[in-house]
């Protein structure tokens, strides 16, 4: 008997304690720096579109490919290329704060494809095991603020308003310097290519970054901070992902990053 009711007091007592939750993963910011005139990048574009059938959807990766021009003169003009991404990817080189999957600290130069997990931690972007695992780790990484972003299409549908939001502790904020960067990104497109080292191919790729806005310094209390992006010609907005992040500058790590499909969005008065 005395047996007895010491496995029922064993079992009150754990139903009543209290539960450890382990906190959900945070979205990742995966950044890959590609060309169509690059053949070795057409393979990390195909990973980036596998994303969600890997189990990566926008609750835990949010992937831009930014679309680099220094290729531009080697036989194929990228359409998608633009010197401002090429200049975020040398800006990266300059600062040397990137590491290597294996530790090694500080990058020499760009290539094509580079994949950036975090802002902190760069690899060739054909590497599908090292970007698995680099995401993983990632994600495992408190997240020092919390980012809000609410999007609505302006009038003529030209082009998408955004409110951004940025709340942190006040500890993280005394010490961190943040810009937020906002960017359109196209969610998937074809294209035939006639020349360069992909000539005959038709490419399909994936969060093809079509606009990034520049760096604009981002309050950590709550206070709004508003941004008018507007949209690529041609491109419908159920086309479009909004994608806005937010990084530190002296690091260069994404404090935190979100993502709003532009589909079903409500237009202002």
């Amino acid at each position: 008997m005395r047996n007895r009711r010491l496995f029922l007091a064993l079992i009150v007592a754990l139903a009543c304690a209290p539960v450890a939750h382990a906190a959900p993963p945070r979205p990742v910011l995966v950044e890959l720096f590609t060309s169509q005139g690059c053949s070795s990048c057409p393979a990390a574009d195909a990973f980036v579109a596998d994303l969600p059938r890997l189990g990566f959807g926008r609750d835990r990766v949010i992937p831009l490919t930014f679309h680099v021009d220094y290729w531009d003169d080697l036989g194929w003009k990228d359409p998608f290329a633009s010197p401002r991404f090429t200049e975020r990817q040398r800006a990266y080189a300059r600062a040397g704060r990137l590491r290597s999957p294996d530790g090694e600290d500080g990058l020499h130069g760009v290539y094509t494809p580079q994949m950036v997990v975090g802002g902190r931690v760069h690899f060739s972007g054909g590497r599908r095991d090292v970007a698995l695992s680099e995401i993983q780790r990632a994600a495992s990484a408190p997240e020092e603020a919390q980012l809000a972003i609410q999007a609505a299409l302006d009038g003529p549908g030209q082009n998408v308003v955004v409110t951004a939001r940025l709340t942190a502790s006040a500890a993280a904020a005394r010490h961190q310097d943040w810009r937020l960067f906002v960017a359109l990104a196209q969610k998937r497109a074809r294209t035939p290519v006639a020349h360069g080292e992909n000539a005959g191919e038709t490419l399909s790729e994936a969060a093809i970054a079509r606009w990034l806005s520049a760096p604009l310094a981002m309050p950590a209390d709550g206070s709004p901070l508003h941004v008018s992006a507007p949209r690529p010609a041609g491109v419908p907005a159920r086309e479009l992902e909004l994608v806005a992040f937010v990084q530190a500058q002296s690091t260069d790590q994404i404090v935190s990053v979100r993502s709003v499909d532009l589909a079903h969005l409500p237009a202002t008065d």
